[in-house]
């Protein structure tokens, strides 16, 4: 297969993929832009679903399943991924990269008129919280404003609710593909703030549905605090 072609079948099968995972609320979905390496699946299928696979498709490649992966990855950037967006990987990139436990903070006047209050949140950049200030607070004593302070929790939370894009990065590895081009091999992680999921998928293309047919090697992460929940930390940065 000539490289465009190839670039063709990994754009098609990780689109429909992203399209199975992405929940339907979300406008677009964040993407890491350095792939993963895919995960070494040997002993992950157990003999019974072998069985299972060679009752639907009596060729099942048993080989491609375990072969040992090639560990290459590849910049999502070069590749046109429907409603993704890449994360900025300019400050300190690693493939554990998750939302911000940092939110950039807008003050803005208590008495804002509500149209252009409205209009600032529909707008606003991501990871970025708009908050009513009155103009004699100050800045290196505004948190201990208990009301003040209660507004940043309360916008923080709802900045989520309103915006779960920005609340989940997505990670892909590089597609494996069997021989006959008909089953394939994706790994996907979840990662969240606090938290992470995920699973190596193998799909089967059915008249150019790729299907998910069943998921093995499921992985978990959740970061912990001596001191805080993780849930609980919120950093700020002004504007």
């Amino acid at each position: 297969m000539n490289l465009f072609g190839q670039k063709r079948d990994i754009e098609n099968l990780i689109n429909q993929v992203a399209k199975g995972e992405v929940p339907e609320n979300f406008e677009y979905y964040f993407l890491v832009p350095k792939s993963l390496e895919q995960e070494k699946i040997e002993n992950s299928l157990k003999n019974y679903q072998i069985r299972e696979l060679r009752k639907v498709d009596k060729d099942f490649p048993e080989k491609f399943i375990n072969a040992q992966p090639i560990n290459e990855t590849v910049n999502w950037k070069n590749y046109n991924l429907s409603g993704s967006r890449l994360v900025s990987d300019k400050y300190n990139y690693n493939h554990i990269l998750s939302p911000p436990q940092t939110k950039k903070i807008k003050f803005i006047k208590y008495n804002i008129a509500q149209k252009k209050y409205d209009s600032l949140i529909e707008n606003k950049e991501p990871y970025t919280l708009i908050l009513k200030k009155k103009w004699f607070w100050n800045k290196n004593r505004i948190w201990k404003n208990k009301k003040l302070y209660a507004e940043f929790i309360e916008s923080w939370k709802m900045d989520d609710k309103y915006n779960p894009e920005e609340t989940v990065y997505y990670h892909f590895s590089k597609p494996i593909f069997s021989e006959n081009k008909k089953y394939a091999i994706v790994s996907l992680f979840k990662k969240r703030r606090c938290n992470g999921n995920g699973f190596t998928g193998l799909y089967r293309n059915d008249n150019g549905i790729w299907n998910k047919v069943m998921e093995f090697n499921q992985v978990e992460s959740k970061t912990v605090s001596t001191h805080i929940i993780c849930e609980e930390i919120r950093m700020v940065d002004y504007e």
